[in-house]
């Protein structure tokens, strides 16, 4: 049985064998996996055996065969890391059919292709299955004062916008900022400026969500994360790549439509995701294959640059890529122009400038 992650505890109220925790939000999902825990505890099932991913193809033939001195039944958490293989879930579904005494509880990424198989329609039947998602921006506010609530807090419209800003993507850190408030309340309403004095900057963003705030042309936000990234001491290769991989898929793409080939077509063919499709779309809007490929050099320089094969400053050249990427003058916004600035206050260097002046003439920008 599917169920939301706010409709899991309700589920609870009935007993099951095997229970399916996935997605990539990590709060929500150690919330679904705790209720879980807790309802097993309320059925007298206190031992657990803790299963780490590995490449034992059925680990729970191990357990089982270690019985138990002190209760009939155990609870069995089986962590993947990655997807889950065809062996291991050929364990699952034999676990599920030999009606055992013990309850497996199943933690792992976003599900893909595993929802095609047998053993996950077998474990949908007889077991609870909870899929947990990223809380899209436009959902985060009421998610916010719906968790205060819970916890006797009132914010007000500044407090609430304040917390989105500071810990959007990071509902762990959102949870426990809010717990903290709590405390300090005392019944008064909370407000914006409360925020500011009390928390702290708790953002966490990945690399996949700052391409696609550049890819939808959301130059503030990109350079927000960007510097949140940067501020965790994040190693920027893997920020190159993506931002990479994102340009060579739009210049072939665009390429591709100028020789007449319809959007949903190339889509199609290179099986896009719907969700991504609106952010592809506003990019594909917005450049040329002009401004791809000059993209593609530019983010080849910086590649260099973190390797140590040439003279750049590095993450002042990705905030650059990211404006121009989201279709921003860097030089003409005036959060951008904050934000690709130095703690110091240092400007620009002139290779730099001299770099990025070569970008703008390659598309356009003045």
């Amino acid at each position: 049985m599917k169920v939301y992650p706010e409709k899991l505890q309700q589920a609870l109220n009935q007993s099951y064998s095997v229970y399916l925790v996935a997605g990539d939000e990590p709060w929500q999902k150690m919330e679904a996996a705790d209720q879980i825990r807790a309802h097993c505890k309320k059925q007298g099932i206190l031992e657990r055996q803790i299963i780490e991913d590995s490449n034992t193809a059925n680990p729970l033939t191990d357990q089982a065969g270690t019985m138990s001195l002190f209760a009939e039944s155990r609870l069995l958490e089986w962590r993947f890391d990655k997807s889950i293989k065809k062996a291991q879930g050929e364990a699952i579904q034999s676990f599920i059919n030999n009606q055992p005494t013990d309850v497996l509880l199943i933690i792992a990424p976003k599900l893909s292709n595993e929802k095609r198989t047998s053993w996950f329609k077998t474990l949908e039947q007889a077991g609870i299955v909870v899929e947990v998602w990223p809380i899209p921006a436009e959902r985060l506010g009421g998610w916010l004062r719906q968790r205060a609530t819970n916890l006797n807090v009132q914010l007000d419209n500044d407090a609430v916008q304040v917390l989105i800003e500071r810990c959007e993507g990071n509902l762990l850190a959102a949870h426990q900022d809010l717990q903290m408030l709590s405390l300090l309340a005392e019944g008064n309403v909370i407000t914006g400026d409360n925020i500011r004095e009390y928390v702290g900057e708790n953002a966490r963003y990945s690399t996949f969500e700052l391409g696609d705030a550049c890819l939808a042309g959301q130059a503030d936000r990109a350079l927000r994360m960007l510097a949140s990234i940067e501020a965790e001491g994040t190693y920027p290769l893997p920020i190159v790549n993506q931002l990479l991989r994102e340009c060579q898929s739009l210049a072939k793409w665009s390429e591709e439509i100028a020789a007449g080939t319809p959007i949903p077509e190339i889509f199609k063919a290179n099986r896009v995701w719907p969700k991504k499709q609106k952010v592809l779309q506003v990019a594909l809007s917005k450049g040329s294959v002009k401004k791809w490929y000059a993209m593609i050099q530019r983010l080849t320089m910086i590649d260099k640059g973190v390797k140590g094969q040439a003279d750049v400053d590095v993450w002042q050249e990705l905030s650059y890529v990211v404006c121009l990427i989201a279709g921003v003058n860097p030089f003409r916004a005036k959060k951008a122009q904050v934000a690709v600035q130095k703690a110091g206050g240092q400007k620009p260097s002139q290779a730099a400038t001299d770099g990025l002046n070569d970008i703008k003439k390659a598309f356009g920008m003045s």
